[in-house]
């Protein structure tokens, strides 16, 4: 007995060795890399987050589990654009303007949806061959702002197995992942979650809403009969003119179709209505469902706009996402919406994305077998055996060679979200909204983006499933809807206390009603332009996301032609040189206009009323942007300028009732004496004294010749100094 109790500690070293050893081993086949910034998703969140922040020279990687960019717009294929006919600015703006070039040099329109030809549709292989571009661009230093061109790395078909965080968890450092058969140890000085589903938010240890939930860092508890929006699994539809082919027929109806069948007949029906105004007159025609989600066709002869009913009979292409939500009007378990286990159990989330495809392929039965249409899957777009693995498990085979030829994921509209400094409700997204409607202003100062459109949630919209704590019910979403634009505030992004870490996409911290005006392609990708910002400016200065300046991120948005205002001046057009200077002088509240939008105090709630008022001049304001300074108004401004800064400066202006407009030197003294009042030197007594010490403080900022100093300023030159001066 003796000899075996004296064995068994060795034994057990011997297996604590080993243990060790393995471990050590399986820690060394991990590749190690170093990045700036991690961009976890390549939906349009992510991507805008990655461009914009290796344009200005970090290094940065994005993970995306899928083979397809693009996310929602691209990957989900909602390739018809719900810009609201606005938003067309920033990031966005330029990625239309691929759009545009691609499909004007065919002699095809993009506007093909939504029954009106101003609108923006585009093939999903189109959108990812002009995000694409725009990745090879910022790679090859055409669109580089920083004085070196960053490093954009894509890892595809990749998954993050774990976040690294700093030894008391507070801080994110990096991620271990799988991409090609590697395991890589990736280490960031900021992590953003851009997934489509806030997968990272859990593996971060930050607390997060799902749902109507709270769910804290500690206990990761959750009323799991809490429901989140319905799911939709898209797909791109064709005619076959010959007839479809025998491989893209659905023979036999999916499980449920009987059931599905009546939602089906009560939105479209052989003899439904045809489109001609609003309201909506339900069920609608084929022609009608058709020309809702039409897209071109780069393939097609001819050009099929949305201008008429004549020309919807050119659609050879459009969309199947309207009628086919999951679960839809019958709900899951006698409450609408899906429940929030949708996001929280990877299982449940299958099988529930199967059951999503199932719906949409007994859509595409109802169009070949009661329609009598020659439509099926566009087999010219998609074609993956993954997208069917992916979902076998509760799809009948039969129907595999019609699943390879879908989007690679489903389209999801509601995600977890994180809890951040700020959690921005339906109320605010209203109230600044108006903010012009009455002849008043009120801007935000953190503004990062203009986002433009309705509270629109698919599911699980009744009181109980909403926020009660920030006062969100059912009717919240008709008394709160946005009546214009509104401005999306820098402290959505941070979240509350982890550092290290962004989020990029539907996972901002926001209320389940305001996440319904913020989910759509146009202001995600705007959004992630602005978490782009935030995360390589956090890494150039060394210090945590949250406590980057945000006029220096306001600074390099408007840089990027991205709007931040509400307030748009007839004087002030993009391709003026002051244009940033007023964006940020709006935003920020430093310098009245000469006047404010003339939009009627009645409320306008359609796109018709308020196309009349910007045909009537408006809906813009007039800044006086190229006139003379004066002395009153410089003093106010300087005035603005300290109350934004929460400094106590001194403002002294002397010829307060001069009618001359105020020299360069003049301002630029006051500047210099209320941003640096313990640095002026003691006793200035002359003219030319107070001009070299502001020349001197100033010079190595803004390059001003001593010449230059006695003439006059306009109001946006004085704009472009102090711009220069504070985020510098």
């Amino acid at each position: 007995m003796r000899e075996k109790k004296g064995r068994f500690p060795f034994l057990w070293l011997v297996f604590i060795l080993v243990v060790m050893l393995s471990f050590s081993s399986s820690a060394d086949a991990l590749e190690k890399r170093d990045y700036d910034v991690i961009v976890v998703g390549a939906g349009t969140g992510g991507l805008g987050a990655a461009i914009q922040a290796a344009r200005l020279g970090v290094k940065v990687a994005v993970f995306e589990e899928t083979t397809v960019l693009g996310g929602q717009m691209i990957a989900s294929a909602v390739s018809t654009m719900d810009d609201m006919y606005g938003t067309r600015w920033g990031i966005y703006g330029e990625f239309l303007e691929g759009i545009f070039e691609y499909y004007s040099s065919r002699g095809k329109s993009v506007g093909t949806c939504y029954w009106t030809p101003i609108t923006v549709a585009f093939e999903p292989h189109v959108g990812e061959y002009v995000l694409a571009n725009m990745i090879k661009e910022v790679r090859e230093g055409k669109t580089t702002w920083d004085k070196k061109p960053g490093v954009l790395d894509l890892y595809t078909g990749a998954k993050v197995r774990s976040v690294l965080k700093s030894g008391d968890g507070k801080t994110v450092t990096g991620i271990v992942a799988e991409a090609g058969g590697t395991k890589l140890l990736c280490y960031s000085k900021v992590l953003i979650d851009a997934t489509e589903y806030g997968d990272l938010l859990p593996l971060a240890g930050a607390d997060y809403r799902v749902g109507k939930n709270l769910v804290d860092s500690e206990s990761r508890s959750f009323d799991e009969d809490a429901r989140v929006q319905d799911i939709t699994w898209v797909a791109v539809i064709k005619h076959y003119p010959g007839g479809v082919p025998d491989e893209l027929k659905v023979k036999t109806p999916p499980p449920g179709y009987e059931d599905m069948r009546k939602t089906f007949m009560s939105y479209v029906a052989r003899d439904g209505s045809t489109f001609k105004r609003y309201p909506l007159k339900y069920p609608v025609d084929v022609l009608t469902h058709n020309a809702y989600r039409g897209l071109p066709d780069s393939l097609a002869r001819g050009n099929a706009d949305a201008s008429s009913p004549l020309t919807w009979l050119m659609l050879t292409k459009t969309e199947v996402n309207w009628a086919n939500d999951y679960p839809g009007k019958e709900g899951y378990k006698g409450k609408t919406g899906l429940p929030v286990t949708y996001l929280e159990d990877p299982a449940f989330r299958k099988e529930a994305d199967a059951r999503a495809m199932l719906v949409t392929i007994g859509f595409i039965y109802y169009l070949q077998n009661e329609l009598g249409c020659d439509w099926s899957v566009a087999s010219d777009i998609f074609e993956s055996e993954a997208t069917y693995e992916n979902v076998k498990d509760h799809l009948p085979s039969e129907y595999a060679e019609i699943a390879k030829h879908f989007p690679p994921r489903p389209y999801v509209r509601e995600s977890r979200r994180v809890v951040g400094i700020k959690t921005l409700t339906s109320r605010e997204i209203r109230e600044n909204s108006e903010s012009y409607m009455r002849n008043e202003g009120r801007e935000l100062r953190s503004s990062l983006a203009v986002g433009r459109y309705v509270l629109d949630l698919h599911g699980a919209d009744e009181t109980e499933q909403l926020e009660a704590e920030f006062g969100e019910t059912r009717e919240s979403i008709a008394k709160n809807k946005p009546l214009g634009p509104f401005q999306v505030p820098f402290e959505i992004f941070i979240p509350k206390e982890t550092d290290g870490f962004l989020v990029a996409e539907k996972n901002l911290s926001v209320t389940r009603l305001a996440s319904g005006a913020l989910r759509l392609q146009p202001i995600t990708m705007l959004t992630g332009q602005a978490v782009g910002a935030i995360a390589a400016l956090a890494v150039k200065e060394g210090v945590q996301p949250r406590d980057v300046n945000v006029m220096k991120v306001q600074k390099t948005l408007l840089e990027a032609k991205d709007r931040l205002a509400l307030c748009v001046y007839s004087d002030v057009p993009e391709s003026h040189p002051h244009w940033a200077a007023v964006q940020m002088a709006t935003v920020r509240g430093w310098m009245k206009p000469k006047s404010l939008p003339t939009l009627a105090a009645s409320r306008i709630d359609n796109y018709n009323d308020i196309l009349q008022a910007s045909r009537k001049g408006r809906t813009k304001g007039i800044f006086g942007v190229d006139e003379p300074l004066s002395w009153e108004v410089a003093k106010e401004f300087l005035s603005a300028i300290l109350d934004d800064l929460g400094g106590q400066g001194k403002v002294d202006l002397h010829n307060g009732m001069s009618e001359e407009p105020i020299p360069r030197g003049e301002f630029i003294f006051a500047l210099c004496r209320a941003l640096y009042p313990s640095e002026e030197p003691k006793p200035i007594t002359t003219k030319e004294d107070k001009i070299s010490w502001a020349h001197k403080k100033l010079s190595p900022i803004l390059s001003v010749d001593k010449r230059d100093l006695e003439e006059g300023l306009t109001r946006g030159e004085a704009l472009n100094i102090v711009m220069e001066v504070l985020t510098n």
